[in-house]
């Protein structure tokens, strides 16, 4: 118990602050990218839910993979239309193929409550505390996100 409260006043003080803002710095994450990519994560999941079929017609994971890529290719077209091009397969495509089999398709199976846009949102948002894990990860999908820009 103590622990945690020492964590919640760590992360509520001046200083943690000020590390956050240089980690960020440090991994060369800027806020306007972040947005970006919260975004196409946010847009993505959005027409996932919103095409998806139920777990009777996605059942094999051939059908779930081929639902996936195909919300992956619609979101990658619509931001496209934008001027913001993606490349559509490479390591950022199959690092969220996995995770959304996981934190999405299985969960829909087994009929559990989904929480993937408030993570992304959390995740993205530099007005949010993060844990140490939460600040790798998000360095870790940025980079990704970063090389599969079409500069």
């Amino acid at each position: 118990m103590e622990n945690t409260e020492n964590y919640l006043r760590f992360i509520s003080s001046e200083s943690y602050k000020q590390q956050v803002d240089i980690w960020y710095r440090a991994y060369n994450i800027s806020f306007e990218k972040t947005e970006l990519f919260r975004d196409f994560l946010i847009s993505l999941y959005e027409l996932m839910e919103s095409t998806y079929l139920g777990a009777d017609v996605l059942q094999n994971q051939e059908d779930q993979s081929n639902h996936f890529t195909w919300c992956w290719v619609k979101t990658i077209d619509s931001f496209n239309k934008e001027k913001i091009f993606f490349k559509e397969k490479g390591n950022l495509y199959n690092y969220f193929w996995n995770f959304f089999m996981e934190a999405y398709y299985f969960m829909k199976l087994e009929d559990n409550q989904i929480v993937i846009k408030e993570y992304i949102k959390k995740l993205f948002d530099f007005s949010q505390e993060k844990s140490r894990s939460e600040l790798d990860m998000l360095a870790e999908i940025y980079k990704m996100f970063d090389k599969n820009l079409k500069k």
